[in-house]
């Protein structure tokens, strides 16, 4: 596949999947040993999950693309997501408030189908634009016992 191909691949990825709200249609654009390091579980269940999370605190959300690049079988994509907060998010409930964060997505490709994908979003702001309470403790602590 070549470096358009691929960017063909994701944007189609983004817009069905992510935007079009249907985590059905996954099997379309993921390799059989799809690997997620971005949700646990970190496979296509995990990335279904997150979706059916997320679509269900901000229904209407949309992720446009602000940039996109492509090299070998990477694609990385800047992506700014708007939507409103009307279902419960990590632990609160709707606000109806407005939400707009960056989102940069990270695909390898193999034989036309997404085999990995990374993701970070800028959650502290998400979080800030909900009324969420931002805690000064770490969002993972080690067990030590």
């Amino acid at each position: 596949m070549t470096t358009d191909n691929n960017i063909l691949v994701v944007r189609s990825f983004i817009n069905q999947f992510w935007n079009g709200a249907e985590p059905t249609n996954a099997d379309q654009f993921l390799s059989a040993d799809y690997v997620d390091h971005a949700y646990v579980p970190n496979n296509r269940k995990g990335l279904e999950h997150t979706a059916r999370l997320l679509h269900s605190a901000f229904p209407d959300q949309c992720s446009s693309e602000e940039s996109i690049l492509a090299q070998g079988d990477r694609v990385i994509v800047r992506l700014r997501m708007k939507g409103t907060h009307r279902g419960n998010f990590r632990g609160t409930e709707a606000t109806n408030n407005p939400i707009e964060v960056l989102l940069y997505r990270e695909f390898r490709l193999a034989n036309g189908k997404i085999a990995e994908h990374w993701a970070l979003l800028d959650t502290a702001s998400l979080l800030r634009q909900i009324g969420a309470e931002l805690h000064e403790h770490p969002a993972c602590q080690i067990n030590k016992s």
